[in-house]
């Protein structure tokens, strides 16, 4: 097996048939989670019943684009619906200005990047993607910006890139202030980042890629806020340079990782990456008894749940 490290969380890769005899003679390494990636469809089975969860390896985040926030609006649970127009009431009382720009220069983007990267260095594996693509963004007309300031200051924004190929619009990264976070600005920012798509004529947004394993990377609260903005997860599509592709994990453990752990695998047994709708489970590890998995279902998630550690390995409970 080849252990690696991804993003502070130690992974082994191997293939199908080494991960089996390895689970066999019990002779898994002392990592967190072992997988197999693109596993030979007659492999499947054996690797489900030694506990492996065959799954997308990223997810892409989908909806159509709204035409108006009152066709967004309609979308959302009643909950969330007060909290849009709260979110936008209490934009509009402190006079934050809300601008688009359609391209952008190093003077717009690298306010928001060192927002963006002090949300970042605040985070267990965190990791500045949007830094890492900064010269791809500058002067790109497929990419725009989304800011807010408020007396001149930048208090929160978004960055999105046009896909034709996948003929919608990525938003790709925001962040907020901490007091702003606290009044849901992030919402009124992607409204206007909706208005943009629709402008520029794209029947579909997407809320960026995931990772598969909520609880590293992306937090599970991120599953969450994701659900309750109306979008819903699918396998991602091979898009420009986005990773994409099937897997088998077996989660070995949860210490370093944030409690629920959630990662979602096809309800299938023969469903892939390729396939056209195909219905997805969310597997929660490390959920206590105060937490309920319902809350990891989706239209595409249609059922939850909860799995066991090997015995071997100590669990930790949230």
């Amino acid at each position: 097996m080849h252990v690696r490290d991804d993003y502070g969380l130690p992974i082994a890769e191997a293939d199908a048939h080494e991960a089996l005899a390895a689970h066999r003679a019990g002779d898994l390494p002392p990592v967190a989670l072992i997988r197999v990636p693109d596993p030979p469809r007659d492999t499947w089975a054996d690797l489900a019943r030694a506990g492996f969860i065959r799954k997308p390896i990223w997810l892409s985040w989908r909806a159509p684009t709204p035409r108006s926030v009152d066709d967004y609006a309609a979308r959302l649970a009643r909950k969330a619906r007060q909290d849009l127009r709260r979110a936008i009431d209490r934009a509009a009382s402190a006079d934050v200005r809300i601008e688009v720009h359609q391209t952008l220069s190093a003077d717009q983007l690298d306010p928001f990047l060192t927002l963006y990267e002090n949300r970042v260095d605040g985070m267990a594996f965190g990791f500045s993607f949007a830094g890492s693509m900064r010269a791809g963004m500058i002067d790109n007309p497929t990419t725009f910006g989304v800011f807010a300031y408020e007396k001149g200051e930048l208090v929160g924004g978004c960055l999105c890139r046009e896909f034709p190929q996948d003929n919608s619009v990525w938003l790709l990264f925001s962040a907020v202030e901490a007091r702003w976070r606290e009044h849901s600005l992030a919402r009124v920012i992607y409204l206007h980042a909706f208005g943009e798509t629709l402008r520029r004529g794209y029947p579909e947004v997407t809320m960026g890629n995931d990772p598969n394993l909520y609880g590293h990377v992306a937090k599970p609260g991120l599953f969450l806020f994701k659900t309750r903005l109306g979008f819903e997860p699918v396998p991602a599509k091979p898009i420009g340079r986005a990773p994409a592709g099937d897997c088998a994990d077996l989660l070995l453990s949860v210490e370093a990782l944030t409690t629920p752990v959630v990662m979602l695998g096809y309800a299938d047994g023969d469903s892939h990456a390729d396939a056209s709708t195909p219905r997805l489970t969310s597997h929660v590890f490390g959920a206590g008894p105060t937490i309920d998995i319902r809350r990891y279902t989706t239209r595409t998630v249609d059922t939850a749940r909860h799995v066991d550690l090997p015995a071997r390995v100590a669990r930790t409970t949230a």
